[in-house]
């Protein structure tokens, strides 16, 4: 049987991290379509993307929101660590994996783009249905805190489950509060506040190369035969 590669994993946020919460820019350009077309241009020569196949304002959040310093925070993780990133954010709940991925092109992280988190709404086309989600109920053994509403730190949960064997460590990055029903994911949380900024970063490398969350040691997640 071959090996599975192991990879460790960023589960990046997008607002609150690599865009300020406040940040509105691609508004004054999208107006000009004369100037979107030509970015449009310059970036299909540049990486052979036609990016005018999305929706303008998703591609403008992308292109002129998205902040250049703490694209290089994300960066440095990525050169200490040679993690690779899932998409947690709200915004592959209606971005497909390939389109988050040619977003962040763009910024230079679209190489290292790997996933996205399972939704409860959105993009993958289907509702929380128990058919293609893990029932919560399974995960109440990790934190009887979890319900079906639990968000983001159950779809987290979800893909650590679904993933088990081939993530080495990992690392939540994210300006909500994650962890808050799911304790056992606070040694691998970074907090941002209003984005990603170096000292983020610096506890980001410590989590990743540090020792792995029990959850990927200690047989915690459950096993496939035991999802439903």
């Amino acid at each position: 049987m071959e090996k599975l590669e192991k990879i460790k994993v960023i589960f990046l946020d997008m607002d609150g991290v690599l865009v300020y919460p406040s940040s509105q820019k691609r508004f004054d350009h999208l107006r000009d379509e004369d100037e979107l077309k030509e970015v449009y241009k310059t970036l299909e020569e540049k990486f052979g993307i036609d990016y005018s196949q999305y929706d303008k304002y998703d591609f403008g959040a992308s292109y002129w929101d998205i902040d250049k310093e703490a694209v290089a925070e994300i960066q440095r993780i990525i050169d200490a660590t040679n993690a690779k990133i899932v998409v947690s954010s709200d915004w592959r709940t209606v971005r497909p994996p390939m389109m988050m991925k040619d977003l962040l092109t763009i910024h230079g992280l679209g190489e290292y783009v790997v996933d996205i988190i399972p939704s409860n709404a959105g993009y993958r086309d289907d509702p929380y249905d128990f058919e293609y989600h893990i029932d919560y109920k399974i995960f109440l053994n990790i934190s009887d805190k979890l319900s079906e509403y639990s968000g983001r730190s159950l779809e987290i949960l979800e893909y650590l489950a679904i993933n088990q064997e081939i993530v080495e460590n990992f690392v939540i990055i994210d300006d909500l509060d994650v962890p808050f029903n799911a304790p056992i994911l606070k040694d691998n949380f970074v907090q941002t506040f209003p984005i990603i900024k170096e000292e983020d970063s610096i506890k980001a490398i410590e989590i990743l190369n540090g020792t792995p969350n029990k959850l990927l040691t200690d047989n915690i997640l459950p096993k496939r035969e035991n999802w439903h």
